[in-house]
């Protein structure tokens, strides 16, 4: 087989681009190259069809550039001033109806203007801002702005993630590359107000069954202390201070100094009483370290989840795709949503 240049060619294990310096392994039988650690993790070539052909393995072909149309370009949009192929009967940026001659408007539009309202000089020199029936002022980008060509990270485009993430991408997209350019992350209100439902809702269902299990064990410590702890010291101390249980929290003043008395007394009384606010303190820092780690979490689990379906073998693994993988979990949400009900409801009366 000839000398070939592997760079940019992806290896067909990990599906990552080969770079000049990459320590490449080279089929002896069809000449198929690889990562030495990919071959090394799958022991032999994984083409066994070309060696029982006696083929030779062959680089994808580059992809064609685009056609360049051969028309000129010689319309002037009458409405944006945009310049258009010469057969063309619409604007291709505002949908105007573009007129037969040269420097003729059609009837009742007004003179040229920007997408946004500002004047435009165009053949009829500047005019004022008025809003066609043709113009779009206001244009959804699902991406936010980011190209679906740039690259995330090594073998993943933000296309690639889009196509995973699925469901409110205008945000992940330009949070993603924020996180990418600058290093910081960006706090996610979601992940802090949700933390465990998010994450699995956003099929992050190993961190999620995580977070989610320790936030119920916490809460179970909140209630066992609030019930087993706190509330029968706070009972004792309302006794020895003389107050009538029955009729309410409502100490006088000299009954509120014997039991702040009782409690200088015994630190350890302060700290029974104050176990259930602990609980809430460490439950709520869990969910402050969600909300700051969410975007970032997300980020690393969408490439993962990418590179993973880019080198999976669609015939042996058919549910490995994009589509599959991607997109939330509706079921989970609704899930979740029933067990903090049960929980903050039910289980308290069974306490």
């Amino acid at each position: 087989m000839a000398n070939i240049n592997f760079t940019g060619i992806k290896c067909p294990v990990c599906g990552v681009p080969f770079q000049e310096d990459d320590d490449i392994v080279v089929c002896p039988q069809c000449g198929a190259p690889y990562h030495r650690d990919c071959y090394t993790k799958e022991g032999q070539c994984i083409f066994t069809d070309l060696h029982q052909s006696g083929k030779e393995w062959t680089p994808p072909a580059p992809p064609k550039p685009p056609e360049a149309s051969a028309e000129i370009k010689d319309q002037e949009c009458p409405v944006c001033g945009s310049l258009n192929a010469h057969s063309a009967l619409f604007c291709n940026c505002c949908g105007a109806p573009l007129a037969k001659q040269p420097g003729q408007r059609p009837e009742g539009f007004p003179p040229p203007y920007s997408a946004y309202g500002a004047p435009q000089r165009g053949a009829y020199g500047p005019g004022p801002a008025p809003r066609s029936p043709y113009s779009h002022p206001f244009i959804f980008d699902p991406m936010g702005g980011v190209s679906p060509g740039e690259t995330l990270d090594a073998g993943v485009s933000y296309g690639d993630a889009s196509k995973l993430v699925k469901s409110n991408t205008v945000y992940y997209m330009p949070v993603f590359r924020y996180i990418k350019e600058t290093g910081k992350n960006k706090f996610n209100f979601c992940a802090f107000l949700f933390s465990g439902a998010w994450l699995l809702y956003r099929k992050q269902y190993r961190s999620g069954i995580i977070v989610t299990g320790l936030m119920f064990l916490i809460y179970l410590a909140y209630l066992a202390t609030s019930v087993f702890v706190a509330t029968p010291v706070l009972l004792e101390l309302m006794e020895q201070a003389g107050m009538d249980i029955a009729q309410g929290f409502a100490p006088t003043n000299e009954q509120m100094l014997v039991i702040t008395q009782l409690i200088s007394e015994e630190p350890g009384i302060y700290l029974k009483i104050c176990m259930p606010m602990l609980c809430l303190l460490v439950l709520l820092a869990v969910m402050i370290f969600v909300g700051m780690r969410g975007n970032k979490m997300y980020l690393h689990h969408c490439v993962r989840m990418v590179r993973a379906v880019k080198s999976a073998n669609l015939a042996d693994y058919p549910n490995m795709t994009l589509d599959a993988k991607g997109g939330v979990n509706n079921s989970i949400a609704v899930c979740m949503f029933v067990c903090y009900f049960l929980l903050i409801n039910v289980v308290p009366l069974l306490l």
